[in-house]
C-alpha cells in the first residue's frame, strides 16, 4: 500500500447545533477550539499528516466556510477547499469529490473520507487503521472504520460483521447496517456481539465509488461529470449551478447500504463523535472520577458535581448542581441536565422559529 496513493477527503459542512450556543451557523463545531487549542477541522487534519502531503488532503464545505478552511489549513492548496453553494446531505459531497480527484489524481487513488468534528484519542492506531482499510479497498471493497461498542448507545447506527475478507486480515465483511437503535436492541447487539458503531468513515478507491454512484445514483451521474469539471476549470458558477442539480441523499442511504461488497476494519481508538455537551463532558474528563466537574473558565462551585462548566468571559457560581450542563457565552446561556443535552436542537428550531437569526 502506498501512502502517496491515498487522498482524504474531510466534510466540513455540518452545523453542529446540538452544541449551541457556541456552535452557531457562521462557526459550527469543526472550526472551533472545543477539545484542545486546535480546532476540530485542524485536528482531523493533523491526524493524517503522517500518512499524506497537503496536496493529498481535500476539504469540501459551506462555501461561506472556505475562507476559515483556508485560514486554518494554509497548508492545503486552495483548490483542494471546495465550496458548497449548498447543503445537499453526504452523497453529493462525496460523489462530486471522486469526480473530482478521478480527474487529477486517477480512479487509483483509494480515497478516505473522514468527518471532521469527530474527537480521537488514539492517533497512531488510527493510522494503521486506515492502512489496513486502504489495503482492502484496493481489492475493490468499501470500507468502514466500525467503532467498538463501550456501552448500548442508542445514538448510532450499527454494523453487523460476517467474516474475514480474506485470512489474515482484520477486515471484516459487513453483512448489514441497522438503523440507530431502541436499547433493549442496542443491548441484545453488544451481547450477541460481532456489532460496531457506524462512525460514517469510508475508504475506497475512486474506481469503486465512482461506480458505486453509477450504479446506485445514476441520475447524479452527469451532474456529478459537470461540477467536477467546473471545479477543474474553476468556474464558481458552473460548479453552482451543477451542483444543485444533484439530489439531496446521505451516502449511507444511496451507497453504502446497497453495495454488494462492504467490509468493516474494528477499531478502540478512543472515539467520540462529540454530537453534544454531554458527550463532550465525556471526553475532557475521561480521566477524571465521574462526580468531578469540567471547567473551562472561572467557576465557584458549592456542593456542584459531575457538571460541564463553560464560562471564558465571567464567573460562573453554582450551588447544589449534579450533572448540570452551564455554557455561558456573551450573548446567550444554556442550562440543562446531562440528560437533556440532546435536545438542545430543540432551542435551535425555536430560535430559528422566532426568526432570532442573530442567535443561531
Amino acid at each position: 500500500m502506498s501512502k502517496s496513493n491515498i487522498a482524504v477527503v474531510i466534510p466540513a459542512g455540518g452545523g453542529g447545533t446540538r452544541l449551541w450556543p457556541r456552535s452557531r451557523q457562521t462557526t459550527p463545531k469543526q472550526f472551533l477550539d472545543i477539545v484542545s487549542r486546535r480546532t476540530m477541522l485542524q485536528e482531523t487534519a493533523d491526524r493524517v499528516e503522517a500518512l499524506i502531503e497537503p496536496a493529498q488532503l481535500f476539504i469540501i464545505t459551506n462555501a461561506r466556510h472556505v475562507a476559515p478552511v483556508r485560514e486554518q489549513l494554509p497548508e492545503v492548496p486552495p483548490e483542494n477547499i471546495v465550496g458548497e453553494p449548498q447543503g445537499r446531505d453526504s452523497a453529493p459531497a462525496i460523489g462530486v469529490m471522486a469526480a473530482l480527484i478521478e480527474r487529477v489524481r486517477g480512479e487509483d487513488t483509494v480515497m478516505v473520507v473522514l468527518p471532521a468534528d469527530h474527537v480521537i484519542l488514539r492517533d497512531r492506531v488510527f493510522r494503521d487503521i486506515l492502512l489496513e482499510a486502504a489495503k482492502a479497498a484496493e481489492q475493490g471493497y468499501l470500507v468502514t472504520v466500525g467503532i467498538q461498542p463501550t456501552g448500548p448507545d442508542t445514538g448510532f447506527g450499527y454494523i453487523q460483521s460476517g467474516a474475514a475478507i480474506s485470512e489474515g486480515s482484520p477486515a471484516l465483511t459487513v453483512a448489514q447496517f441497522r438503523e440507530k437503535p431502541k436499547r433493549e436492541v442496542a443491548e441484545e447487539y453488544l451481547a450477541q456481539g460481532g456489532f460496531y458503531w457506524n462512525a460514517g468513515m469510508f475508504i475506497a478507491t475512486v474506481k469503486t465509488l465512482r461506480s458505486l454512484f453509477q450504479t446506485h445514483l445514476p441520475q447524479s451521474e452527469s451532474g456529478f461529470i459537470a461540477a467536477a469539471e467546473a471545479l477543474q476549470s474553476g468556474d464558481a458558477e458552473g460548479f453552482a449551478e451543477h451542483f444543485a442539480t444533484l439530489e439531496k441523499i446521505s451516502f449511507d442511504y444511496a451507497i453504502a447500504e446497497k453495495a454488494d461488497k462492504v467490509a468493516v476494519v474494528p477499531a478502540d481508538i478512543g472515539w467520540n463523535d462529540v454530537g453534544s455537551w454531554a458527550r463532550l463532558a465525556e471526553v475532557l474528563s475521561h480521566e477524571k472520577h465521574v462526580s468531578e466537574n469540567v471547567v473551562i473558565g472561572d467557576h465557584i462551585g458549592v456542593d456542584t458535581t459531575g457538571s460541564l462548566i463553560y464560562s471564558p468571559h465571567r464567573l460562573i457560581a453554582t450551588i447544589g448542581l449534579e450533572d448540570i450542563i452551564v455554557i455561558d457565552t456573551p450573548d446567550a446561556t444554556l442550562i440543562c441536565p446531562k440528560s437533556r443535552s440532546e435536545d438542545v436542537k430543540q432551542i435551535v428550531e425555536t430560535l430559528k422559529a422566532r426568526g432570532a437569526h442573530d442567535l443561531l
